[in-house]
């Protein structure tokens, strides 16, 4: 397990210093200029993934059922 994670934190590294060389040394044609900013689309992936599960658990609250709903059905 400690394996793991080290190799998760070793290639979210990596990761890290080649989107900053990528975006550094390539021209890019956005239409935002908040796109130029470095990690924003991990950063708006990350954010956009927490809205759904924030929006999952709320809609869990409301769409809750009995345990034996379907056995009441059936009597």
């Amino acid at each position: 397990k400690k394996l793991f994670w080290r190799l998760y934190f070793v290639c979210l590294v990596i990761s890290l210093v080649l989107d900053f060389l990528w975006l550094y040394t390539n021209k890019f044609h956005y239409h935002f200029e908040f796109q130029y900013v470095p990690q924003f689309f991990a950063l708006f992936g990350f954010i956009g993934c927490i809205l759904l599960i924030l929006v999952a658990k709320g809609l869990g609250f409301f769409i809750v059922v009995d345990e034996d709903y379907y056995q009441k059905k059936q009597r």
